[in-house]
């Protein structure tokens, strides 16, 4: 991992032990030997989705376990840590305030076992703006409910902005050349909540806007160069911006948000579309490891 003045935070040296609580583990164990060798760290929000993308790597790039069982590492009240060869695969959780949580301990992790630069990935889904259920979104930025380049974080009863621009080189890289997937490449908006801070009508609550100004907002987001909305990508890109990490964004969208607020595709289209973005991430470590 690249070290920076901003990566490195000197105040964990003055710490006899670093408890990584959320994932049960801590600086005096031996990270350098188990995750010592880790080149790509990929989330995804829920446990179940770590889990299969920890198998599809280990079959893709044929890595064995006992009993064909890939077990997580420490605790999983919260988040699960899968390791397999230089792979992560963790789940973060939904919102903001969850996947900040695993990028500080997930980091610390890293700096601790002494990793080289590693590429941080969150694959999940979203929901689309202008685009068809099914088709994966690469981010090439991302952008706040206001339509806005940056994360706002209060820290001490302060409102501190960060950058929340992507790695272009990157973007580039997780972008196929040819595939039977489709695929485009836009900004997406991490917004703070699943119903009305994405504008939906369909939560609990009357919502304090009209179907038309939804629409008209969405058609706005879309001509700013918006094509999907979800929930963690302005924090992860303020984060690893701050940190000096590379970080990719890659969401298969399950709908249309200019057509309506309910996913209507089957069961199985689901499984498929969701498989879709994991398949793009695949593609890129495997390119990068040369296999």
């Amino acid at each position: 991992m690249k070290s920076s003045p901003a990566f490195h935070n000197h105040h964990l040296s003055s710490l006899d032990a670093d408890h990584l609580y959320h994932l049960g583990l801590h600086s005096r164990m031996k990270l350098r030997k188990i995750f010592g060798d880790t080149r790509f760290v990929c989330m995804g929000g829920s446990p179940h989705r770590a889990a299969a993308f920890a198998k599809l790597v280990a079959d893709e790039l044929d890595i064995r376990f006992p009993g064909g069982y890939i077990r997580p590492f420490g605790k999983t009240e919260r988040f699960v840590l899968f390791k397999i060869g230089p792979v992560i695969s963790a789940s973060h959780g939904m919102g903001m305030p969850s996947t900040l949580i695993l990028l500080h301990e997930l980091t610390k992790l890293l700096d601790y076992a002494g990793c080289d630069d590693p590429v941080y990935l969150r694959i999940g889904t979203s929901g689309g703006i202008g685009v068809e259920a099914g088709t994966v979104v690469v981010s090439s930025g991302a952008l706040n409910g206001e339509l806005e380049p940056w994360f706002e974080s209060v820290e001490l009863g302060q409102r501190r902005r960060y950058r929340t621009t992507l790695d272009k080189e990157l973007t580039d890289l997780l972008l196929p050349p040819t595939t039977d997937i489709p695929v485009t490449s836009g900004l997406t908006m991490g917004t703070d909540d699943f119903y009305e801070g994405q504008g939906r009508m369909d939560g609990a609550l009357v919502p304090g806007y009209t179907e038309e100004e939804k629409i008209a907002f969405l058609q706005k987001a879309y001509n700013s160069g918006v094509r999907n909305i979800e929930m963690e990508s302005t924090a992860i890109a303020a984060f690893c911006n701050r940190a000096g990490i590379r970080a990719g964004i890659v969401c298969t969208a399950l709908l249309n948000r200019l057509e309506g607020d309910q996913i209507e595709s089957t069961p199985d289209e689901l499984r498929e579309y969701s498989g879709r973005a994991a398949r793009i991430g695949l593609r890129f470590i495997r390119k990068s490891l040369g296999t």
